[in-house]
């Protein structure tokens, strides 16, 4: 058997066997190393699941099928179950719950795959294209995932393993490498994980020939050097390789029990031995290999027992043959034969005598009969050489390919060396046989990718047949061509049967029947290899699409061809013959204004198009738009006056369009009376809803929680101050009330005492707070007894209520604002201002029993009743920024006290019953404050609650809000 056979053979067994064992093991069995509670690793397993769940809704998707599969894909959901760890409650509940978002993210993802299904067939398809390719692409990532954790495990505890005394001692009885176990695990640094590779060189008996190479470099060195080299090649593309030369001892362990040695330390680590060895007369060439997470190492023979003599004598021959070509050359240039002995040295000899072995053969004598010796020397050692380096390269490079491919997703780099590693191979069968033990290693990785990763399967097969392309055997490439395409083809539609391609040109027909804009990128790379390969067939999108979109119409299929159209002009905006071909059939399915678009853009890029003219009018027919469909009747007239059934369609249009004409002129008038009657209705509305605004009134429970919302509605005036500024009065109805704190009002004081009924006149009360916008524009207006200070607030902010104002000065504020407006404005007397708070309740606050810092701004981290704790802002906030009252009125609980017109009184004795400020008997040194204020608590921001101060005073929580009666609140 010829040498490069061994070779092909072995490595197909090792590519069934290692990515059998990868993916397989890797993927299902080895989860169950990492204990059961460990969190991460128990995610890692569900989010795969759940993925696996997802893709086989996706894959089951159609509308032959779906309705079948749905009860079994439920019955899937159901095993979605974490593992429960009965030792650790909180660990179980998390996972219980974690379990529950699972099946609610599968049921919500079936959801999703039901409505696609109502979509046209080509929207379904690619969004299932799309689904299964993003699925199977998070399956990847989770299983890297995975494996790492596993490694991760691995090492840790081989690490402490490694740490160990007693446990180094047995480790190093059966330890074939210089480097100690730990000084290799504890080099991991958390980035890429490389692939560490061992030689385990052979040593050649060059005693064995007669002629023996002198100052010959040793092999193991030569191998080394060789495999640095290559190895930088895929260090330098970002795929770390960690190339551990010389590390192997040769006079220790070897073969299958160095292998187990390094495998039981070595597990978390990826690694790649590679063996060889003379044994006598023969080569034998080994490969053991393992990734991260494998339960079990692959080891292999993938030469065995090759007579490397012959490997010598080939290169003796081949040389011996060469020479022969130039010797020819130096007989015609007129060279003696003693001058072209002396050149020809030991090549010379071997001719003669492999011409010798030739007529022998000729004669009948078969090769084994025949004892002949070709003279060896350093060449042809060099040759051995190069076939062990070779058999090191092509194996190394495919299964670090396949290291990174399933563990970093880096595309395979061999193929694009192919070429420089294979230049020494003579061509023919030799050269053949190489190339078909690659081909065959890496259709053993697509194999198993055409169900973990189809969706990068065309990718990968076209890189390869790229890699190929440059070698003397064309076929090689032209065949991975076609796999990648196939391979391209099943993944438009999967489950048809017609995927199985017998000829070239059906393969090309099926291509143009699917071939969508956004695979031009494949295409291109499609198209330049057929280019490289000399094929004169190129795949042109543009023209399939515009094929397919034509058939598609004949046959009726609008939508199908719509889509083929916009195929061409995503990749050809400006066709005018697409453009109109798409608007053709949206007239045909009844979307005529689409349809007009198209025609737009068609007349755009060549105004002289007659058709375009002729069915955009049609096409304005049917949308009732007469007199452009007239027009473009016209144009099309002036263009083509013997286009059929367009002048009667022209006079159809016009008459249609007079009469439409008559309506409108009806119409019209009747639309104007509508409108002038609309106008009515909204100025009325407009002037009811200057007198009136809406609110909601909210009350609350004695915990703080709500209990009822109303809708109510108030009247209000705006006096308009200036410079956009204005004041809102609300309308205060009159009525009776119980003035001061209600029989064991909680925090109620003697002054509040005792409760007495009013009569309250009706009035107008300021919306808010008087606010610094206001104060200020009011401040500009002439003085009438004082100054007003400029700016008093201290915490600023144009519609946050003014601050740290006197009770003079709101006395002067009121006197500015009446003599500006000829109105009456004043501060509310105590009794007006209570009835206006309380709005018509009669609980401590207006909002109900108490009061929550949801529903006002005040000192809250303290409570009334049994209200709750919330938050102590420490300054005012905006006016309006909390629920009004009842009245419509906002702020009356905290925020500012607000002054009244009152001097004070220690109780309600004597109290005036009609609501107008009670000056006699008063203490003048005070005047009445109410409502408590931001900094205050709860209980001092109650409805009944009474405070004084020195009206000369200005304090930082201190304002004011002012009154109407009529005519200034009357409109």
């Amino acid at each position: 058997m010829e040498p490069w056979k061994w070779l092909n053979m072995g490595l197909e067994v090792v590519s069934r066997f290692m990515l059998q064992k990868t993916l397989v093991d890797g993927q299902k069995r080895n989860t169950d190393i990492v204990v059961a509670n460990n969190a991460a690793m128990e995610e890692k397993r569900q989010q795969i699941q759940l993925a696996q769940y997802k893709l086989q809704c996706v894959q089951v998707a159609n509308n032959a099928v779906i309705e079948e599969k749905k009860q079994e894909i439920q019955l899937e959901q159901i095993k979605l179950q974490y593992i429960q760890n009965r030792e650790n409650r909180e660990f179980q509940a998390q996972q219980t719950e974690l379990n529950h978002q699972r099946q609610k993210e599968l049921q919500e993802y079936i959801q999703s795959v039901n409505l696609a299904i109502h979509k046209s067939n080509i929207e379904f398809q690619r969004w299932r294209f799309e689904q299964e390719k993003s699925l199977q692409s998070e399956l990847a990532t989770y299983g890297r995932e995975t494996q790492l954790i596993i490694a991760e495990y691995q090492r840790e505890t081989a690490i402490k393993v490694a740490h160990n005394q007693a446990e180094v001692q047995k480790i190093f009885a059966n330890w074939p490498l210089t480097l100690p176990p730990a000084q290799i695990l504890e080099s991991y640094n958390n980035n890429l994980i490389p692939l560490r590779v061992f030689i385990a060189p052979p040593k050649v008996q060059f005693e064995k020939f007669a002629t023996t190479p002198q100052n010959f470099p040793d092999i193991e060195l030569t191998i080394n050097q060789k495999m640095r080299d290559f190895f930088d090649q895929y260090s330098q593309q970002g795929r770390p390789i960690e190339f551990l030369a010389g590390a192997w001892e040769s006079k220790r362990f070897h073969s299958e029990a160095s292998i187990k040695a390094l495998f039981g330390m070595l597990k978390s680590e990826p690694t790649l031995i590679l063996e060889s060895e003379f044994d006598g007369d023969y080569l034998n060439f080994r490969v053991a290999y393992w990734t991260i997470g494998q339960l079990n190492y692959s080891y292999q023979t993938i030469i065995s027992q090759l007579s490397y003599r012959d490997i010598l004598y080939d290169s003796a021959k081949t040389r011996a043959r060469k020479w022969k070509v130039t010797k020819d050359k130096l007989l015609a240039l007129g060279k003696t034969q003693a001058d072209i002995d002396k050149r020809g040295g030991d090549n010379e000899i071997n001719l003669k005598i492999w011409e010798e072995e030739q007529s022998l053969r000729e004669e009948g004598i078969e090769d084994d009969e025949l004892e002949i010796h070709y003279k060896i020397n350093s060449k042809h050692f060099e040759d051995l050489y190069q076939f062990l380096i070779t058999c090191h390269f092509l194996v190394a490079g495919w299964i670090a390919d396949t290291h990174h491919l399933f563990l970093h997703d880096f595309t395979p780099l061999l193929p694009q060396l192919l070429p420089d590693l294979t230049q020494n191979i003579p061509e023919g069968e030799v050269a053949d046989s190489v190339i078909g033990m690659v081909i065959s290693g890496y259709e053993q990785i697509y194999k198993i990718l055409e169900t973990e990763s189809s969706h990068r399967l065309p990718e990968l097969i076209l890189e390869l047949a790229q890699g190929l392309v440059n070698l003397p055997n064309k076929s090689w490439a032209k065949n991975q061509l076609i796999n990648s395409v196939k391979s391209w083809l099943k993944l438009r539609n999967p489950v048809s049967q017609r995927n199985r391609v017998s000829e070239v040109s059906e393969l090309w027909d099926r291509v143009n029947s699917v071939v969508i804009a956004k695979d031009l990128d494949y295409i291109e790379k499609i198209n330049n290899l057929l280019e490289s390969l000399g094929e004169t067939h190129r795949v042109n999108i543009v023209q399939a699409c515009y094929q397919r979109g034509q058939n598609h119409c004949q046959q009726g299929e609008y939508t199908t061809a719509i889509d083929d159209f916009t195929q061409v002009l995503l990749l050809e905006p400006n066709s005018p013959d697409a453009n109109y071909n798409r608007g053709l059939a949206y007239s045909k399915l009844g979307e005529y204004q689409a349809a007009i678009e198209d025609y737009n853009q068609t007349l755009r890029l060549n105004p002289n198009y007659v058709e375009a003219y002729n069915n955009r009018a049609n096409a304005y027919y049917k949308l009732g738009q007469y007199e452009k469909a007239i027009a473009d009747y016209n144009s099309c007239l002036a263009l083509n006056p013997n286009l059929p059934d367009v002048a009667h369609n022209r006079d159809v249009a016009q008459g249609v369009w007079d009469e439409k004409r008559r309506q409108q002129q009806t119409e019209v008038e009747t639309k104007r009376r509508q409108e002038e009657e609309r106008k009515r209705q909204e100025e009325a509305e407009k002037r009811r809803q200057q007198k009136e605004f809406e609110f909601d009134v909210i009350t609350v429970n004695a915990q703080g929680k709500e209990t009822k919302r109303e809708r109510r509605r108030a009247e209000f005036f705006k006096q308009d101050l200036g410079n956009n500024i204005s004041l809102e009065m609300v309308s205060i109805p009159g009525g009776t009330f119980m003035m001061g704190a209600a029989q064991n009002e909680a925090h109620a004081s003697s002054d509040e005492y005792p409760q007495h009924p009013v009569n309250i006149a009706a009035f107008s009360m300021a919306k808010y707070p008087i606010t610094q916008a206001q104060w200020e524009a009011v401040l500009a207006l002439p003085k009438i007894k004082i100054d007003l200070k400029r700016d008093p607030s201290d915490f600023k902010g144009a519609n946050r209520p003014v601050d740290s104002v006197t009770w003079h000065e709101a006395q002067e504020f009121c006197q500015r604002l009446s003599q500006k407006t000829g109105k009456t404005y004043r501060l509310p007397s105590e009794a007006e201002w209570e009835y206006a708070c309380r709005a018509q309740t009669t609980s401590p606050f207006h909002f109900g029993e108490t009061i929550t810092a949801d529903l006002a701004n005040y000192e809250a981290s303290n409570t009334y009743g049994n209200g709750p704790k919330g938050t102590y802002r420490q300054q005012t906030t905006d006016v309006g920024s909390f629920p009004p009252n009842a009245f419509g009125l906002y702020d009356m609980h905290g925020n500012v006290w607000e002054w009244c017109a009152d001097p004070w009184h220690e109780n309600y004795t004597g109290a005036p019953d009609d609501g107008s400020v009670w000056e006699s008997g008063g203490n003048t040194q005070y005047r009445v404050i109410r409502g408590g204020s931001w900094f205050n608590y709860p209980w001092d921001c109650r409805s009944a609650n009474r405070g004084r101060y020195v009206p000369g005073g200005r304090y930082w929580d201190y304002g004011f809000r002012v009154v109407s009666l009529p005519p200034a609140w009357t409109l």
